[in-house]
This record gives C-alpha cells, sequence and structure tokens, in this order.
C-alpha cells in the first residue's frame, strides 16, 4: 500500500538521482530481492549506474500502486508536462474485470497501444495458461514514453519468466517505443485493449472524429480501423456528444457483439485515487469513464447500462455484477442512450411522442416563466419562485396549461432520467433539456400543483460553491413519487430510483417490495 513514506523516500530518489537513475535504482532493488534467476537483467546498459538501495520501494505493490507510483514520480519531475499528458492510471480491479472480457475473445494477437508501465497488459497476462508463449507471440507493448516500456518488461519478466532463462531480452521485440497515432509500420495485430490518454488537443485531419478535439476518440478510431475487437476505458461522453456520432457509428454498425458500461463519479468513481501534475485545486478525478467490449463475431447482442451508482463498501460487488446492469437497448448513431432495464420500453414509449418541450417554449417573456437549476446531482427542479444561484436556465411557456405541464415533467423523475440517458455530466445542457419528450396529459393534478408550489418554500437547500451559497430546492421523494403516479403509472417505481446512490438500492427495494407482494398472496 501507498504511503506517505513511500512519497517520501521516492521525493528524495528524485531530487538526489533524477526520473531515469531513480527507477533504475528501484528496478535494480526489486530484480536483486526476487531471486538469482533475475540478476542477468542487470548487465543491461540501462543499469550501468544503478545501486542496490536499502529499501525495495515497489516491494508487494500490485502493479496499479506502482503504476501510481510513476505517474507521481513523472509529475514531481515536469508537473506542466503531466497536465497536458492527462494520464489516470487504471485500477487493478477495473484491469481485472477488462481482462476477463477480453480473455473470452478468440484467439490472437493483442495490442496495448498506451501501456505505461503494462496495468491492463499485466492482468491479461494473468488469464493466460502459458503467460511466457502469451507475450512472446500473442501481444505487442506499445509506448511513447520508452522509460515505463522498460519498467513494464522488467516487470513481466520478474512477474512471469519461467521457461525460458533469458526472457527479459527474447521478449525486447514486443515492447515498441512507438506513437500509436503516428505509426504506420505497426505488426499485424487482432485486437486492443486499452486506457487511452483523455488530452484536448487540436483538430486532427486524419480522424473523421477530428471533431471532438480528443486523443481519446483518435485512439478509439485507429482501433475500430484495425481490429476485429477491442476492450477500451473511455469518459462516457463518447455515448451522446454530438462530436462523436462517427465513433458511435463505427461501433453500431462494425461490432455485433457490444457491450458498454456506464459509471457515474458520485458517489464513488471508478478511477480511485486523483490525477498526479493537476493544477486545479480539486485533484480528484472527476471522469464519469465508461468501459467498451467490442467484438465483431457475428453475435447480435448490443447492450448498454444506465449510468451506474454505488457506494464504496460495494465497489466488489458492483464488479461480480456488471453484466446484470447491461440492457438490450436500440443504439443510434447520434445517441447511445444510457437506460436501466426496467425503462426501456419507456423510452421507445416517449420516443415517439409528437412534442418535445421545446414547441411549448414562447419566444417571448410570459408570465408563465421557470427557473431550472443547471447543475444536477441526484435531482433536478423546476421553480415558479426564483432562488439564487449562479447557474441556471430561465424558460417561458405560452399558457397556463403548458406553464403546469413542465413544472409537472421537470420536477418528476421523468426529466431527471432523460438527463442521465441523454447526458449525465456536469450540467443540464439546453439541448437536453429542450428535447425532454412531452406526453399529453388531459387533466393535470390541481393539488399535486399546489404542494409543489408550497414544497418550494418548506424544501429549500444550500450549497456552497467558489465561495457562494447557491439556492435549490429539494422536494420530499414522497411527492416526487406522487407526480410520477400522475404522469407516468407503469413506471413510478423505476423512475424514483434513478434518484438513488447506489444500483443495489433499487434491487433491495424491489427485492422487498416482491417479498412483501408474495407474503399478502400467501395471505389471501
Amino acid at each position: 500500500m501507498i504511503n506517505s513514506e513511500t512519497i517520501f523516500r521516492m521525493n528524495n530518489l528524485l531530487i538526489e538521482r533524477g526520473l531515469e537513475q531513480t527507477w533504475a535504482d528501484i528496478l535494480h532493488t526489486r530484480i536483486l530481492n526476487a531471486g538469482q534467476k533475475f540478476n542477468y537483467l542487470l548487465e543491461d546498459p540501462f543499469f550501468s549506474k544503478s545501486q542496490y538501495l536499502p529499501f525495495d520501494l515497489i516491494y508487494k505493490l500490485p502493479i496499479g500502486e506502482i503504476s501510481v507510483i510513476y505517474e507521481y514520480s513523472l509529475a514531481h519531475i515536469n508537473q506542466d508536462h503531466r497536465e497536458d499528458e492527462g494520464q489516470y492510471f487504471t485500477p487493478d480491479d477495473v484491469s481485472m474485470f477488462m481482462s476477463k472480457k477480453a480473455s473470452m475473445f478468440p484467439p490472437g494477437v493483442w495490442l496495448d497501444p498506451c501501456c505505461g508501465i503494462g496495468n491492463l497488459s499485466f492482468w491479461l497476462i494473468s488469464e493466460q495458461t502459458n503467460k511466457e508463449e502469451f507475450i512472446l507471440n500473442h501481444l505487442l507493448f506499445i509506448d511513447r514514453d520508452y522509460l515505463a516500456l522498460f519498467i513494464s518488461r522488467v516487470l513481466m519478466t520478474i512477474n512471469f519468466q519461467e521457461n525460458y532463462a533469458n526472457f527479459f531480452n527474447l521478449s525486447k521485440d514486443r515492447f515498441l517505443c512507438k506513437d500509436y497515432l503516428a505509426s504506420r509500420d505497426l505488426p499485424d495485430y487482432d485486437y486492443a485493449i486499452l486506457n487511452p490518454p483523455y488530452v484536448v488537443t487540436n483538430p486532427d485531419a486524419r480522424f473523421r472524429s477530428a471533431l471532438t478535439k480528443n486523443t481519446y476518440a483518435y485512439f478509439l478510431e485507429k482501433v475500430m480501423e484495425n481490429t476485429k475487437g477491442f476492450v477500451s476505458v473511455t469518459p462516457q461522453t463518447f455515448t451522446h456528444s454530438t462530436a462523436y456520432n462517427s465513433i458511435r457509428s463505427v461501433l453500431k454498425n462494425k461490432y455485433s457483439n457490444l457491450s458498454i458500461y456506464c459509471f457515474d463519479n458520485v458517489p464513488q468513481n471508478i478511477f480511485k485515487g486523483y490525477k498526479f501534475g493537476s493544477k486545479n485545486s480539486n485533484k480528484a478525478n472527476s471522469t464519469r469513464a465508461a468501459i467498451i467490449v467490442a467484438l465483431s463475431d457475428g453475435l447480435q447482442s448490443q447492450r448498454i447500462t444506465p449510468l451506474l451508482r454505488w457506494k464504496s463498501t460495494e465497489r466488489s460487488r458492483l464488479f461480480s455484477r456488471m453484466d446484470d446492469f447491461l440492457s438490450p437497448v436500440p443504439l443510434y448513431s447520434n445517441i447511445f442512450p444510457k437506460i436501466d432495464g426496467g425503462l426501456v420500453s419507456l423510452y421507445k414509449e416517449v420516443s415517439n411522442y409528437p412534442r418535445i418541450l421545446k414547441d411549448l417554449l414562447s419566444t417571448k417573456k410570459t408570465q408563465y416563466c421557470l427557473q431550472i437549476p443547471s447543475t444536477p446531482r441526484y435531482f433536478i427542479s423546476a421553480l415558479k419562485n426564483p432562488v439564487s444561484r449562479s447557474s441556471s436556465r430561465t424558460i417561458y411557456l405560452s399558457n397556463e396549461q403548458d406553464f403546469n405541464l413542465v413544472y409537472l415533467l421537470v420536477n418528476s423523475s421523468y426529466m431527471y432520467w432523460w438527463w442521465r440517458i441523454n447526458d449525465g455530466g456536469m450540467t443540464l445542457s439546453e439541448k437536453t433539456l429542450l428535447t425532454l419528450p412531452i406526453p399529453e396529459v388531459a387533466n393535470l393534478d390541481a393539488q399535486l400543483i399546489r404542494d409543489l408550489e408550497k414544497s418550494e418554500g418548506n424544501n429549500k437547500v444550500f450549497k456552497k460553491n467558489a465561495g457562494k451559497i447557491n439556492e435549490n430546492v429539494k422536494h420530499d421523494e414522497k411527492l416526487i413519487q406522487r407526480i410520477n403516479h400522475s404522469l407516468f403509472p407503469s413506471y413510478e417505481k423505476e423512475l424514483i430510483y434513478t434518484h438513488n446512490n447506489s444500483v443495489f438500492i433499487g434491487e433491495k427495494k424491489q427485492d422487498d417490495e416482491s417479498r412483501q407482494n408474495f407474503a399478502g398472496y400467501s395471505n389471501y
């Protein structure tokens, strides 16, 4: 486990020895402590000036934590560089999950095109029966960082050398110091496993996804052009952002066997830890990530999860149950909707509604005005009485009927669900708000409207952001359930579950309700 003493020792080494020599000493020490059969590694010129340390800095550390130490050392030496690179380490449980999925692919050659020190490859190798043979014949490591590649080769040798006494040297040609995006002379490969860097950059005309201005999209595009399948971590923005239409189109049309796992970043994040080198005062990794498992094998199965939430104590349970949250949802080039299985039929129903919210809006200011705070977390509200906050959207309706209908719709779970399907980022975008499908409701519940108006005065909440207090209204859950029942009686329970801070809470509620219903039936 990484602790303050490890960081203290690393800092001293970096100050005294510099980056490369620090890692030469760390690896020198680990090699000698690993056993005599690995001493031949020290004959490599890389170790010409290395020395044995009185402590083994990476002893018993899992490869994910060694990767964290390496990222820390890079940030310590050149913070500006790491800020630009946008590197996030892949936790071991994420790597293990991805590798188990990859191990189900047909035999072939795998490529790790931005391998770093090899987190993903390490766990992919661990899934194999003959690990040395897999490295020598079925796996390619690629990275622009020669030091990371060398560390990776040392670690793979120490962990997996068994029958080949000279494995470190035999495997050298499997570790290629190249820029994957620029290289045209790569060896043949069938599949890829990757966690590409998330870096905002200039549009690159070589790629159809140039409008994304992000390197991870370029990595995905090249991987999709050259593989029969891949497993990748990405931000979940690729599921809905217009700039990713070309990525979604290829995914949908090329990979008939497609599973997409989407993760929220509250209350827990799939990336444990934080981004080293960030100048932002908030150093937590706030990326809402996704994992794509794509294979072109003829099997017709395209599924996606909703934005998954879980508590810290449920992390291992989440990974063991991940496939349970996949649903066969219609995927389109313009959107991969992130929907819970129990609400797929509602999505298909509302997608056919003839009107959207935009159709009800007035182009002029009217007395029918709603303020909609634009930073959702666990709920979205629409307010008739303005509150003091820095970010919100104001809309005007043409008549009282539409005014109250939208008032109910936005304050129900329906708007929140629509946002999580189509976005789920930091804010409620104008596009998501204005495309909300509008149901035909003949009679609005006047008592519900009065109760909502009363709730605005009784249920104000306050949150400090950047030194400023922002007001909002959080309605009581029972009131929201009543609105859900009024508007969507067949889906009221499934809709209320979308506010939960864990996917397992909804499951427990459903199980409890099933047991109660069964008990009632038995008594009858």
